[in-house]
């Protein structure tokens, strides 16, 4: 467990695999099974922190364990954000894509923009003031 890979891997990948399927997230029992796991990711990487093998020169390779726990948060108030200010469910949008490639049948506008970014950014950058 001294491997800095290891945690760098595990959160990046984690976050990255829960960012492609934030659709199942929709789900509240499936929501609050991921983020039990995402909790025990967090809290093995919180038990490793102090470990002089993952220190790094810009950091602790432990805080990218945070990531996936990170996500989830973000994505619940960022969801909730949306559906309270656009009254539908957010989509991800990437360059030159349009929501009838998602199976939704609604224009995807600036708030779609916001969120991608967002969801995929924040996580990243809290890490960094650890």
């Amino acid at each position: 467990m001294d491997s800095q890979s290891l945690y760098i891997f595990l959160g990046g990948f984690g976050q990255i695999i829960l960012w492609l399927s934030y659709k199942i997230l929709k789900n509240r029992i499936t929501y609050l099974i991921v983020l039990f796991f995402t909790i025990l990711i967090a809290l093995f990487g919180y038990l490793n922190i102090n470990r002089e093998t993952l220190k790094m020169p810009n950091g602790n390779a432990a805080t990218f364990a945070f990531l996936p726990l990170l996500y989830m948060v973000y994505y619940w108030i960022l969801r909730n954000l949306f559906l309270i200010i656009f009254g539908n469910e957010p989509l991800l949008t990437g360059y030159m894509q349009s929501s009838w490639e998602q199976g939704e049948y609604r224009k995807l506008h600036m708030g779609d923009a916001v969120f991608t970014i967002l969801t995929l950014i924040l996580p990243f950058l809290t890490t960094l003031l650890f």
